[in-house]
């Protein structure tokens, strides 16, 4: 005689009987749920529903001086690592000229942590707009300062092709321009300083790497690191008078790893600032960038990191 075994699948309760001689193949089947189909009313009714149901308001505590976020939104920009992948759009291609662009998406999601709609952010490192582009997005006000024309342009042509409206971007020296501007008139900073050009780049890379589009902020040969953080420094002391009481400034600083030694400028920028007595650190939050390639510097012999992060130093004004 055969014995017949169940055997239940409780996701769909479904049940087979199996020949415990030949359990590979099932005797009999049943109990195959029935579809939940809906009636025409039924549907008719949820549409309805949907449409009269009204939108869902965005709530932000009335006591939130900073910004425009709800709770839950506010506890999601605190994270200390960005990993969002942003897009590469906005005209990429010809932003892209500069080397050291960020992805406005960015730019704009840290302006709205830090500001309200309207209010005013500026960029003493101007670059190829990607601060002014993100506050635009967001109706926010932005002003940039930037040395090279060419930069200005680019902006302006990628707000013209992106239909967006075309904020202050002011060609000169932000050493001299800030001093220009009205004190105490913005409610964050977002900059991206221009890197430390410590050597000459064929002294310091393999043979296949290009020179870098990055254009130096001043212009100089090579700067030793005091130099280079004394020029921050200046510009920052400079940004910081023309920032209202309490705001915050966001600072975008990559490391580098140079002369077979690895260089934490962010560490450094950020102790030379908070030592100037105007700034206090806050936080410094990495960015994680998905779309950077991985490179082999080092091998066989020697360990050298594949840089795919930026540091963003978070600074108060003190």
């Amino acid at each position: 005689m055969r014995k017949l075994v169940q055997v239940s699948k409780s996701s769909n309760q479904e049940s087979l009987a199996f020949d415990s001689d030949f359990l590979e193949a099932p005797v009999a089947t049943k109990k195959t749920p029935a579809k939940n189909k809906k009636s025409a009313a039924t549907k008719s009714l949820s549409k309805t529903l949907k449409e009269d149901s009204p939108p869902v308001i965005k709530t932000v505590a009335p006591n939130n001086t900073l910004n425009d976020l709800t709770g839950s939104e506010w506890k999601f920009s605190t994270k200390s690592v960005i990993n969002k992948p942003y897009p590469v759009n906005m005209q990429h291609k010809l932003r892209s000229q500069h080397g050291g662009q960020k992805p406005p998406q960015l730019c704009a999601d840290l302006i709205q942590t830090f500001t309200k709609k309207g209010q005013k952010v500026l960029d003493p490192f101007g670059g190829v707009g990607g601060t002014l582009l993100g506050a635009a997005l967001i109706g926010r006000r932005a002003t940039g300062i930037e040395l090279d024309s060419r930069w200005i342009e680019i902006y302006k042509e990628v707000s013209k092709l992106e239909n967006l409206e075309e904020q202050d971007f002011l060609l000169g020296d932000s050493k001299q321009v800030l001093h220009q501007l009205e004190p105490k008139s913005f409610d964050f900073i977002l900059t991206d300083v221009p890197y430390w050009n410590i050597d000459k780049l064929a002294k310091t890379r393999n043979k296949t790497a290009k020179a870098s589009k990055l254009v130096t902020f001043n212009d100089s040969e090579d700067q030793t690191k005091e130099q280079w953080l004394d020029e921050m420094e200046q510009v920052m002391s400079a940004a910081h008078g023309c920032l209202r009481d309490g705001k915050y400034a966001a600072v975008f600083i990559g490391d580098m790893y140079r002369e077979s030694r690895y260089h934490m400028l962010s560490a450094s920028l950020a102790d030379r600032l908070e030592t100037s007595g105007k700034w206090v650190l806050k936080a410094n939050l990495i960015w994680y960038d998905v779309s950077k390639m991985l490179h082999v510097y080092g091998y066989p012999a020697a360990f050298v990191p594949s840089m795919i992060h930026q540091n963003i130093l978070i600074l108060k004004k003190g």
